[in-house]
């Protein structure tokens, strides 16, 4: 009780939450009157990162990064205003379906949201939609990088779990488009009711070379989700070779990736990835001293 006051409290406080594990856990060890914990906390919690499933984790981060700065989200999003944008709520369909292409390359919900909302909040705006409604669906559509493969919170999980990160992987996948799908259906409904507008529609040879130009950054999800469903590679090397074809493609194809923006893309990539992994170092600390208390 006084552990989960303590980080309740820390939460309303203001307190970053991986900070508010380690004051629980460490309010925890005094209130068990088991000192002795103290001893074994530090190596706890270095050994909830000890794995080799995490390497995943700034991987995937790092492809985030290396598709905002090498316009591939872009063409991500113009591929789907291609297919659906014509329709009543387009950007809205927009909004879900580039939402779930990108899930399956970041894997991360919150670089997800962080990159989707400067690309798709204003533009949804600009075209008349309600701010607050561009806005949550942005952000519920960033619900679908904790479910699509390759996800970050399932790469922890089976990790702390002692799961195979392959299969946690791959159970994602029709979740995730039913959870896709279901989106489409409120969108229908919403855009009946409140008559939300029409994008211009695309002629077949715009839509034709909207699509070609995109297709090619459809390739990274392939490569990841197809490796690691063949059993060709693990998780970890799926993603170091999703992140070899991010560069390319950013450098190759779509042009906007210099060789010399990489190393502002490792830091942006570290540091993200130190955020998660801490919190994945808290939480580790947090149950090991709940178990042996």
């Amino acid at each position: 009780m006084i552990t989960t006051g303590a980080f309740v409290l820390g939460m309303l406080g203001g307190v970053p939450i991986g900070l508010c594990l380690c004051i629980a856990a460490i309010v925890f060890v005094f209130s068990s009157g088991n000192p002795i914990l103290f001893q074994s906390y530090p190596l706890q919690m270095f050994n909830a990162v000890d794995s080799y499933g995490l390497i995943a984790i700034p991987l995937f981060i790092l492809i985030g990064e290396i598709m905002n700065v090498g316009g591939i989200t872009k063409r991500i999003v113009d591929m789907a205003m291609a297919f659906v944008g014509s329709l009543r709520g387009g950007l809205a369909y927009v909004n879900a379906l580039a939402n779930m292409f990108v899930a399956s390359i970041l894997g991360s919900a919150t670089a997800q949201v962080a990159i989707m909302s400067q690309i798709m909040v204003p533009e949804m705006e600009r075209k008349g939609y309600d701010k607050n409604f561009a806005a949550g669906l942005t952000a519920y559509g960033g619900m679908l990088g904790s479910i699509m493969p390759p996800s970050v919170m399932f790469v922890v999980y089976s990790v702390m779990a002692q799961l195979s990160v392959s299969d946690m992987l791959m159970a994602g996948i029709v979740p995730g488009l039913i959870l896709t799908a279901l989106f489409c259906g409120v969108i229908a409904v919403l855009g009946y009711i409140h008559k939300y507008p029409r994008s211009e529609p695309q002629t077949f040879r715009e839509r034709v070379a909207t699509v070609s130009c995109a297709v090619p950054t459809l390739s990274i999800p392939i490569v990841i989700i197809g490796s690691i469903f063949s059993g060709l590679a693990s998780a970890a090397e799926a993603a170091a070779v999703g992140a070899v074809v991010a560069i390319a493609i950013g450098r190759f194809w779509t042009r906007q990736l210099s060789f010399s923006q990489i190393p502002d893309i490792l830091m942006r990539a570290g540091l993200y990835s130190a955020i998660v992994l801490f919190l994945v170092v808290a939480a580790g600390g947090l149950s090991w001293s709940l178990v042996f208390g």
